[in-house]
């Protein structure tokens, strides 16, 4: 088994626990270079975690000789650009959903990986969580039969920092990410519900702005349709009163019912009656993934990711929000 050596560039919240552990705790795993906009996050994230090396730049980075993969944990604007750099240097390349700001960026990410020979990962880290595993488990096992629809809820209020322009976060800025929340959270369960259900053929959705916080769309509800023939129902709302968090697969023999965002037990209703099991996520949730690509890149198993799921998935929301993106000229 050969050990692949990561580089990162960009030392954000996310890379604190989430993700950035897991290159250095994963089997046949290292950590081994990152670096940020501001050399003082590399430096604090390095003594922190125990990375021997700091670089200024994203483009010294990708040309040390001993870095194999490169993760890319910084906002959708950049990512096209750092990915075909990755991609150029010969590496690896693992980014952050989305993928890119629009759909024709992940196509020249892809195109750039496949002329350069490199592999490319999307974070959607989902796929390898136990918890998501089982419900595929209970889907492919029949435990439901036959798939009918899926619908997602997820209801939230402002938080202070959305508030005020001054503490805006770089999540809802559309020059920076492209759309609101949604396309930070609920992209996740697009692909989530590729993974289970196969692709999206056919979308539709209504954007709006209802609270006047910022810029970007803060309610979303869409419909739409899997090859499979899976129907498709959610709603997502940022200027709530009350947190809702809820998805529900119904099936001809049954029906699944969890929490997307949180760790709370799974419940299987069929013929058997009421099942609640319990899964925990792990301590840096996208460790699994991160394990997945590591295993795959030494020939062992192949990772539950998908570029074309991750592309498909932001195809899916810029259909979503095609209308709400054209209002606003962005």
């Amino acid at each position: 088994m050969t050990t692949i050596r990561w580089g990162m560039i960009g030392c954000g919240s996310v890379a604190e626990v989430k993700s950035g552990p897991g290159f250095y705790k994963s089997d046949n795993s290292a950590l081994v270079a990152v670096t940020s906009r501001q050399l003082k996050h590399a430096q604090s994230f390095a003594e922190r975690h125990g990375v021997p090396k700091v670089y200024v730049s994203s483009e010294e980075l990708v040309a040390d000789p001993e870095i194999d993969a490169v993760y890319i944990a910084t906002p959708p604007s950049s990512h096209k650009a750092l990915s075909l750099l990755v991609a150029k240097a010969g590496k690896h390349v693992y980014v952050e959903k989305p993928m890119a700001l629009r759909f024709e960026e992940c196509r020249d990410i892809v195109e750039a990986c496949q002329q350069q020979g490199v592999r490319l990962f999307v974070a959607f880290y989902r796929r390898a969580m136990p918890r998501f595993l089982q419900v595929k488990a209970w889907i492919d096992s029949g435990a439901i039969g036959a798939v009918r629809l899926v619908r997602a809820v997820q209801h939230q209020p402002p938080a202070p920092e959305d508030l005020s322009p001054a503490t805006l976060p770089w999540r809802l800025r559309p020059e920076v990410a492209g759309g609101g929340k949604f396309l930070d959270m609920g992209i996740h369960e697009l692909d989530l519900f590729d993974f289970l259900f196969g692709a999206i053929e056919e979308v539709h959705g209504i954007a709006s702005n209802q609270a006047g916080l910022y810029e970007v769309e803060d309610t979303v509800t869409a419909t739409w349709r899997h090859a499979s023939g899976v129907q498709g129902v959610g709603s997502w709302c940022y200027v709530g009163t009350a947190n809702e968090d809820a998805i529900q697969i119904i099936g001809s023999k049954g029906s699944i019912s969890f929490e997307f965002f949180s760790d709370k037990p799974l419940k299987l209703v069929n013929g058997d009656g009421e099942q609640l099991l319990e899964i925990p996520n792990p301590p840096h949730v996208q460790q699994p993934f991160i394990q997945s690509m590591v295993d795959d890149l030494n020939g062992v198993a192949p990772c539950p990711g998908s570029v074309d799921s991750a592309v498909r998935s932001t195809w899916v929301a810029d259909k979503i929000l095609e209308n709400y993106r054209r209002q606003k000229g962005y």
